[in-house]
């Protein structure tokens, strides 16, 4: 790599980490900027000469704009729901600028190293880095699916023990706002942090429904919903909670083990799909090191490249088919 080109990707790295901290300061600037307006009793008045503190308003103002307009998106709404349900503490246009930046550094990275191959120069380059933008770009939402399963797991596997408490609590004379604030405090999260959410919501007036309704929206999960609409039944018409609660500890602990059981049954297939669908990565790298001459005629151009763009097709084509063959419902 000679020094411009060396010169330019560091600029362009140093550009995207600005713009980041640039959000950030602004982020910061906004929050207390509306910390200021919550707890003000009177109008203040700024003065003429303060300059400097119209200009930071009026940046202030910009970046709640964008955020405003960010929010009302649908993509974006979609967005900060998933970063919820993912248990991540961060807004939706931090995650894009996040997005933004990775996606970029690896098209950078991807247009370098095509650029040294004698065939593609140029704009084939350019051709070759787009792939890699978008895979870069969609790998941060991979990344929140993961998070949001395994945090539903947790939530699913600490339900039989909290619904079991639950039961005990209302069994013992305490009433059912008092049981979900006993969850919220001594439940660890994800469930007590989402019944914690839920009480603090029924206290400021929000009805029960729509606080149920909301905690489902954070954490879909069959097993809560369950739960929820039992005790939304039991308040409108009454009944013995606790045996009910008693009843749903039981079938959630049952539908847990044939899960269990399930996952031990099909454990040969998915590991077979990831055998299958990493061995011709592995034979590929393999042949690198052993005959690079051999296995670069691959990636030529003509008939040879073609066959290794349908041979990645085939290649995730299969392996979504392996795991949806593996992926049974309970």
């Amino acid at each position: 790599m000679s020094a411009p080109e060396m010169a330019a990707l560091v600029a362009g790295v140093g550009v995207l980490m600005l713009t980041f901290g640039v959000f950030q300061i602004a982020s910061q600037a906004l929050l207390d900027s509306r910390l200021r307006i919550f707890v003000r009793r009177r109008e203040v008045v700024v003065p003429q000469a303060s300059v400097r503190r119209a200009r930071t308003e009026s940046r202030v103002a910009l970046v709640e704009t964008i955020n405003k307009r960010l929010r009302q998106a649908n993509y974006s709404r979609k967005l900060e729901l998933d970063l919820v349900r993912a248990g991540l503490d961060i807004q939706a246009s931090r995650f894009l600028v996040i997005q933004g930046i990775a996606a970029t550094i690896a098209a950078l990275a991807v247009w370098r190293f095509a650029g040294t191959l004698p065939d593609l120069k140029g704009v084939a380059a350019i051709i070759v880095a787009l792939p890699a933008f978008a895979i870069a770009w969609y790998v941060p939402k991979l990344t929140l699916g993961f998070l949001e399963s395994r945090r539903l797991s947790r939530l699913e596997k600490q339900l039989p023990t909290t619904i079991d408490a639950m039961a005990g609590a209302l069994q013992a004379g305490s009433s059912l706002p008092q049981v979900m604030e006993m969850v919220s405090r001594e439940v660890a999260a994800p469930i007590g942090l989402e019944f914690g959410i839920a009480v603090r919501e029924m206290a400021v007036g929000v009805p029960m429904q729509e606080a149920f309704d909301h905690m489902l929206s954070r954490a879909r999960s069959l097993d809560l919903d369950m739960l929820l609409t039992a005790i939304t039944i039991q308040h409108r018409v009454g009944g013995n909670l606790s045996q009910i609660l008693r009843t749903i500890s039981h079938t959630v602990r049952e539908r847990l083990r044939i899960r269990g059981e399930i996952a031990i049954l099909t454990a040969q297939q998915r590991m077979s799909g990831y055998v299958v669908s990493a061995l011709p990565l592995l034979v590929v790298g393999a042949l690198f090191l052993i005959a690079p001459a051999y296995i670069s005629k691959l990636f030529l151009p003509g008939i040879a490249r073609l066959m290794l763009i349908v041979g990645i097709i085939g290649m995730l084509a299969g392996f979504y088919a392996l795991k949806k063959i593996a992926d049974i419902e309970v």
